[in-house]
């Protein structure tokens, strides 16, 4: 009996090592052509915890069964440092700029969080006092706010009344542009500045890619998932996802053609609505150093609603390096601040 049940479970346990190493490849297929398989990049965490006990399970039998597990946990392993940060202390010589990036979900116009006023975030962000500061889903209806920065580039819509994205900074910018997308200018897609400090001009990218459109009932489904209904809400959430998967992945397909082309070493910011393990994020990434991975600490989270998920970005150039990276467990918005120092 034992050996059958031995049997059985080295069956599920190499079914959920195939769905691990799936995983894995999921951030190089662009979801345009193949959709289901970045479901699997989102479930990354929860694959790899699964296999690393079944490891222990066959460690403790003693059984051979542990080789196929120790193989793909070791070639999975590289993947968890975007999601467990152990603060890897690079050697900071020079003087830093400082980077926060942070998604305002409009400074609280329609009221998601009750007696929350705009002030209340301005006067953190005056205080977090930033060398550079990128603002997604920034939206003002008169004066733009200047919060003690000489310099700013508001990507604006057609529209004053639709949402646009910031970069504020305490140096000169010198060009300040729109990322076209398909033919289109999406001022709240990705936006982006030539910055000189000191000696060196910098570009920096704000970027916010598709959103998920979640309400508040699939968010509550999400963290508290039942059997009432369970088909039609799974339906749903799967659909709303499959569709912005695939708008993500032709938004990093052109800001990454666009970054290609830059004179200048880059620093990218921005909510990218994916996971690390995602298209949408390899591919914007590049050769890009990641913050949180070089210089972050304990459990990668940036959003309020879904906890550990990661999907705020600080992202630079290899010729830099990075300290002190920090996510404020404020809530002013969905999305937690987060911010790094930057040596150039």
């Amino acid at each position: 009996m034992k050996k059958i049940l031995n049997k059985i479970i080295f069956f599920v346990n190499s079914l959920f090592l195939f769905l691990l190493l799936l995983s894995n490849i999921s951030v190089y297929i662009n979801p345009n052509i193949f959709w289901p398989i970045s479901f699997l990049g989102l479930l990354f965490p929860l694959l790899f915890v699964i296999n690393f006990f079944f490891l222990v399970y066959w460690v403790i039998l003693l059984k051979k069964n542990m080789i196929a597990n120790i193989i793909v946990l070791i070639l999975s392993y590289s993947n968890i440092s975007n999601y467990i940060g152990v603060a890897n202390k690079e050697n900071i010589k020079k003087d830093t700029i400082k980077v926060l990036s942070y998604n305002v979900r409009i400074f609280n116009a329609y009221g998601w969080i009750p007696q929350l006023k705009k002030e209340t975030i301005y006067n953190y962000l005056k205080k977090e006092n930033a060398d550079i500061l990128c603002i997604q889903e920034f939206y003002v209806k008169d004066k733009i706010p200047k919060m003690n920065y000489k310099y700013h580039h508001i990507g604006k819509q057609s529209k004053k009344s639709k949402w646009h994205m910031a970069i504020y900074s305490k140096y000169k910018q010198i060009y300040k542009a729109t990322v076209t997308i398909n033919g289109e200018k999406m001022n709240n897609t990705c936006i982006f500045s030539d910055i000189i400090i000191k000696n060196d001009t910098i570009r920096v990218y704000n970027i916010h890619l598709a959103s998920n459109w979640f309400k508040e009932s699939d968010y509550y489904f999400i963290n508290n998932p039942n059997k009432e209904n369970i088909y039609d809400n799974i339906i749903a959430v799967v659909n709303k996802m499959k569709e912005t998967y695939k708008s993500r992945a032709t938004e990093a397909l052109a800001i990454r053609k666009h970054m290609n082309n830059s004179p200048y070493p880059v620093i990218v910011c921005g909510d990218f609505n994916d996971t690390p393990m995602s298209y949408a994020y390899k591919k914007i990434k590049g050769d890009l150093n990641d913050s949180f991975s070089k210089s972050g600490q304990g459990i990668g989270s940036s959003f309020v609603k879904i906890p550990a998920l990661r999907i705020d970005y600080i992202l630079y150039d290899k010729k830099f390096k990075s300290t002190n990276y920090k996510k404020d467990n404020i809530i002013l918005s969905d999305h937690f601040p987060i911010s790094c120092e930057i040596q150039l």
